[in-house]
C-alpha cells in the first residue's frame, strides 16, 4: 500500500514538473496588465480586487503567482474539479494563465478576518504542530507554487481541508492528503479560523 502511495506521489510530481516546464520553456514574461484584461470573466466570482464574492470562493489577491498558474493547469486537465472552473479553464492558453495569475499576484493581500480568539490559538497551535508553515510560509502567505492561505475565508479552507482529507481533492504530491487525512472536523475549523486571521 505505501509503495502505491508512494509511486502515486512521484508521477503526481513528475507530472506537474512536466507542465511546469512545458510553461516556462520559451514563453513570454508573464504580462499583469494583460492578465487583467484576461481575467474578466474571472472578475464575476473572483473580484476585479481579488476577494472572491463569497465565503467559499477563494481569495487570489496576493497568492503565489506559480500558484494560481498551477490551479488553472490542474481545471483545465480537469485533475481538480470546482464548479466551473474546468470550462472556465479549458480555453485559457498557458500564457493566459500566466498572465491571469501575475495580475492576482500583484493585488494587495486579503484583509485578516477576526474571530474567536480561543478557537484562532487553537489553530496556530495545530498549524505548528503540522508544519504547515513548512510549505505555506511562516504567516501562511504562501510561496512558489505553494498556496497562500492567510487571509483566506474560513468556509473556504474548510471545504478544501475536508475534500482533501476525503480524496475527493487530489494534491500535487500528497504532502496535503497525509498532513489531513489525521485532522478532525474541529482541528480543520481550528486552523481555517487562524488562517483566516492573518494577513
Amino acid at each position: 500500500m505505501k509503495l502505491i502511495s508512494s509511486t502515486k506521489a512521484i508521477l503526481r510530481v513528475a507530472f506537474f514538473t512536466s507542465l511546469f516546464l512545458s510553461c516556462n520553456s520559451n514563453a513570454a514574461p508573464p504580462d499583469a496588465v494583460a492578465g487583467k484584461a484576461k481575467a474578466q470573466t474571472c472578475f464575476t466570482c473572483h473580484g476585479e480586487n481579488g476577494i472572491g464574492i463569497a465565503p467559499e470562493i477563494p481569495n487570489l489577491a496576493a497568492q503565489p503567482a506559480l500558484s494560481i498558474t498551477y490551479q488553472l493547469i490542474q481545471f483545465r486537465g480537469q485533475q481538480r474539479k470546482g464548479g466551473a472552473m474546468e470550462a472556465l479553464a479549458m480555453p485559457l492558453s498557458d500564457q493566459d494563465m500566466r498572465d491571469i495569475a501575475a495580475y492576482y499576484a500583484f493585488l494587495p493581500p486579503p484583509p485578516a478576518k477576526s474571530g474567536n480568539a480561543e478557537k484562532i490559538a487553537k489553530g496556530q497551535q495545530i498549524s505548528s504542530a503540522q508544519y504547515c508553515n513548512s510549505c505555506h510560509g511562516a504567516q501562511l502567505q504562501g510561496q512558489k507554487h505553494i498556496a497562500r492561505l492567510a487571509g483566506q475565508s474560513s468556509e473556504y479552507i474548510v471545504t478544501q481541508l475536508k475534500n482533501i482529507r476525503s480524496g475527493s481533492r487530489v494534491d500535487m504530491d500528497g504532502t496535503m492528503g497525509s498532513a489531513a487525512r489525521g485532522l478532525s472536523d474541529e482541528d480543520i475549523e481550528a486552523i481555517a479560523a487562524y488562517a483566516a486571521s492573518l494577513n
